[in-house]
């Protein structure tokens, strides 16, 4: 038997690239997406509480989006990216996975070593599942509190003069 350690295969050096120019491309547009669309959608919904979104007053919407939305976001991220990857290297029994190539140098480890990694891969998403799963009940509780008023369309002068809305809604 031979005792020599083995390595997995390794990226070639226009595949590192390509995958650094991939990388920066999806972040720009994460980053234009977030500034151009989210951040002013989540602003105008902070100062118009009387607004609907899908027909769901606006209020509530925030609520469930931050604490269920941004949890099962996360879930479905954690399970595309490193639930497949999980469950080939409990099917293969090793670290990396067969075929699968590496950035640097590692080493292939197997046996209960793989097993472990193998299934911290397959449930990292239950955290964020339990984060959602709390977070409904929170958002439920935020929402009826927010039910307390009628919702009015009237302005109110409280509002307009700590800046959130434009100089030109402002009535004197």
């Amino acid at each position: 038997m031979n005792n020599l350690p083995e390595f997995a295969e390794q990226y070639t050096k226009s595949e590192r690239i390509r995958y650094v120019a991939g990388g920066a491309a999806i972040g720009a547009l994460v980053i234009a997406f977030g500034k151009l669309w989210l951040f002013p959608f989540l602003g105008s919904v902070a100062v118009s509480p009387c607004d609907k979104v899908l027909g769901v007053p606006s209020h509530v919407a925030l609520w469930y989006g931050l604490f269920v939305g941004i949890p099962l976001g996360g879930v479905i991220l954690l399970i595309c990216t490193f639930g497949g990857r999980g469950y080939k290297i409990l099917r293969d029994g090793q670290v990396p996975p067969l075929r699968e190539k590496v950035f640097r140098p590692t080493r292939i480890a197997r046996g209960q070593k793989a097993k472990v990694l193998g299934l911290l891969h397959v449930v990292a998403f239950a955290p964020f599942a339990a984060l959602a799963i709390w977070g409904a009940g929170q958002a439920a509780v935020l929402s009826t509190q927010g039910q307390l008023k009628p919702c009015t369309e009237t302005a109110n002068p409280s509002i307009e003069r700590t800046g959130l809305r434009p100089a030109a809604h402002v009535k004197r």
